[in-house]
């Protein structure tokens, strides 16, 4: 091999390192930014380019360890800062390292093209070092600009990536292989492999590394497709399911009310015909308590009408209160389905929310449907006694695996944004709010 291969200095792939994962914090983030984000931030770029920089030239025998503890400060700084679940904080992480090794390699190959210093660790002259440094912010500064327009990219029209274990223990596979290949001519420069020059090192490298990107980025659209495909079509169904309940409903009501009558007829006709007073006052209890079959909602909606209905007859059933106040035909302008998912879903997130409740009398519903100047204002309010987390305004499922919870929100909030509308959800003293805000159609 002409001349000594000196590896890529330390505090080039530390630099790299940490901005590679401070991309996809930035991207992929969850959580408030506040002090601890920036703190944690100055504490990963304090240990990362410490431990590289006072272990250039290390042994080999202590280089993988080495690497090891460097992933693990990384992974720890994108799930501090990031507040992302373990999957998608080690799927990130992963990204992460295979992108700053291919920045860090790039950049010292591009140098190494120009000015022919292999001596990497050596100081240099000033201008040397200050010629260094200006090149390496300037090819740092296009590659991580470049990075993070794909990943804002890949985020759009998907809120959240969502990685199986599955999907977790490719990516790693596809990691370790990438960085053995690329770091071969390093182990040893007579495998199949290994390089002639200095040069063909780090060729081999940087494109070992590249291939290790387009690899990973296309697994992640690939991952990204099959879950809008998931979300897509479980959304449908949550939106024909609730369709088929108002139908069922509605055909129930229909038939429970027809009875209703019926029976109410009859029995003011034997009030007439009782002989005595104890008789009459069995015939008022039982219309009393039939009482609660009548469709008590005339909204102005016959969609909402029918959901209120169901939901009341099984709000009655638990011992919940629910109450509504304002004008169903303010609604008219929308499609049933739209109606009956939106409302729906509403109302059941309500009720499994205050069902859990033992005190029976704080189970509290209320729906507000007014008009607000050129909008339709619809608010639903309901004791809550759980800690709810929100992103964004928007209440976010607790459940372990979130593959399949937390669509009835997301559905609300597709259909909201159907009609050019907004939700927004937040809780104070025990009172979970969710508020939406749809303009008036003329």
């Amino acid at each position: 091999m002409r001349g000594t291969v000196v590896n890529t200095p330390g505090y080039y792939y530390a630099i790299s390192y940490w901005l590679s994962a401070l991309v996809m914090i930035l991207v992929h983030g969850c959580g408030k930014k506040d002090v601890w984000k920036y703190v944690y931030g100055v504490l990963s770029f304090i240990s990362i380019f410490t431990v590289m920089f006072f272990t250039d030239g290390i042994k080999q025998m202590f280089f993988m360890p080495l690497m090891v503890c460097v992933f693990l400060l990384m992974l720890l700084y994108i799930r501090m800062a990031g507040e992302l679940p373990w999957r998608e904080t080690g799927f990130f992480c992963a990204k992460a390292f295979i992108n700053a090794e291919f920045a860090a390699s790039l950049c010292w190959q591009i140098h190494y093209f120009y000015t022919g210093d292999f001596s990497g660790q050596e100081k240099g002259t000033p201008e040397q070092m200050l010629w260094r440094v200006l090149h390496m912010v300037v090819i740092y500064a296009v590659l991580y600009i470049l990075i993070y327009l794909i990943e804002r990219y890949l985020k759009k029209d998907i809120e959240e990536l969502q990685i199986t274990r599955r999907e977790l223990l490719v990516v790693y596979f596809v990691l370790i292989m990438v960085y053995c290949i690329s770091n071969v001519s390093y182990v040893d420069v007579k495998s199949i492999f290994s390089a002639g020059t200095a040069m063909d090192v780090f060729i081999i490298r940087t494109l070992a590394d590249l291939s290790g990107m387009a690899v990973l980025y296309a697994y992640h659209i690939q991952v990204k497709e099959i879950q809008m495909r998931f979300e897509k079509d479980t959304l449908r169904n949550i939106m024909d399911m609730q369709y088929k309940n108002y139908k069922l409903s509605k055909e129930s009501i229909d038939i429970v009310n027809q009875k209703y009558h019926d029976l109410k007829h009859q029995i003011n006709l034997l009030k007439s015909g009782a002989d005595s007073e104890k008789a009459g006052e069995y015939l008022e209890q039982m219309e009393r308590e039939i009482k609660i079959y009548e469709t008590q909602n005339k909204t102005g909606n016959k969609v909402l009408d029918t959901i209120l209905t169901s939901k009341s007859m099984h709000c009655q059933r638990h011992g919940i209160e629910l109450k509504f106040m304002g004008e169903g035909q303010l609604l008219n302008f929308m499609e049933d389905m739209d109606i009956s998912a939106l409302f729906g879903n509403m109302l059941d997130n309500a009720i499994e929310s205050v069902v859990k409740i033992k005190d029976r009398q704080k189970r509290l519903i209320s729906l507000h449907v007014i008009q607000d100047k050129q909008f339709i204002r619809i608010r639903t309010e309901n004791y809550c006694e759980e800690n709810v987390q929100f992103q964004d305004g928007i209440p976010i499922t607790t459940k372990k695996d979130k593959r399949f919870h937390g669509y009835g929100m997301k559905s609300m909030k597709k259909i909201v944004e159907k009609y050019g509308g907004s939700v927004m959800a937040g809780k104070a003293n025990n009172w979970f709010e969710l508020k939406i805000l749809i303009p008036m159609k003329h």
